[in-house]
């Protein structure tokens, strides 16, 4: 004959095990969420895109004559923290240049520039004298722009080069813009028609496109190209000439998909 357990002993039984249950779930999972540290990091960016514009010496093989740089400026006013001092703060580009740091005892702005095109994914921070800590990350744009003009009239123009091959790893140029502008300078008595040629080549020196006009003495012509997912490598543009010798004006506009991190989502604190 089997025994039998009274109500009023099981429903004890029955708590202490529900009980047990309960914490050993709580072991298991335990607390995944890590508690806050000291250093509150707060900061701001006016933008979070801009272009690197790139001249080169007017009539010459395409040497440099300067490079505008895309500059942001991180602003760190507002951090502190609640476990020592701040002592710097640093930003750490994501193009592969070094960390960029300042003394927070003097100055609370930070100023990165990029020189290359792409989408970087550069890491903000600040340190303080306990050895305490704080980062957050920001998806900036970077675009870029050729300026190439031959002011002098020749019939041999230089090629203009551009290289689509991106700073970073996160993305790849969305679409490259070509424009050229041509000037056939009038000629008293002896002026006369310039047939002009545009070919775009690509990294692997195929023809991507080429296009033919004919430009009457103190006349101008123009020619545009694009193409959306450029292939990498070093393109570039030809001119051709046959007439009279003319002046030419030559922009290249390396563009990227919208990738950046809003400029106003980027305060962190």
């Amino acid at each position: 004959m089997s025994a039998q357990c009274p109500a009023h002993r099981l429903l004890p039984l029955l708590l202490a095990l529900l009980l047990s249950t309960s914490a050993l779930a709580g072991c298991l999972h335990g607390d995944d969420e890590a508690k806050p540290g000291p250093v509150k990091l707060v900061w701001t960016l006016d933008a979070t895109n801009g272009t690197v514009h790139h001249m080169m010496v007017p009539n010459s093989n395409n040497q440099t004559q300067d490079i505008m740089q895309a500059t942001f400026e991180f602003d760190f006013n507002e951090t502190y923290s609640e476990g020592g001092d701040i002592t710097e703060f640093f930003v750490i580009p994501g193009d592969g240049s070094p960390t960029v740091v300042v003394d927070a005892s003097s100055q609370s702005i930070v100023s990165v520039d990029y020189d290359s095109h792409g989408i970087f994914r550069a890491t903000v921070g600040a340190n303080d004298s306990e050895g305490n800590s704080a980062t957050g990350e920001v998806l900036l744009r970077v675009e870029y722009m050729v300026h190439y003009n031959n002011t002098q009239a020749t019939g041999d123009p230089n090629p203009v080069w551009f290289e689509l091959t991106g700073g970073s790893e996160e993305a790849s140029p969305a679409r490259v813009d070509v424009s050229s502008h041509v000037v056939n300078p009038g000629m008293f008595l002896f002026g006369g028609t310039s047939s002009v040629s545009w070919t775009v080549y690509d990294g692997e020196d195929s023809e991507i496109d080429s296009q033919t006009a004919e430009v009457a003495d103190d006349a101008e012509g123009d020619y545009e190209f694009f193409r959306t997912n450029p292939e990498a490598g070093g393109w570039r543009l030809e001119i051709g000439v046959d007439g009279d010798d003319i002046e030419t004006y030559s922009d290249v506009h390396i563009i990227y998909d919208h990738l950046e991190t809003p400029a106003e989502d980027v305060a962190s604190g």
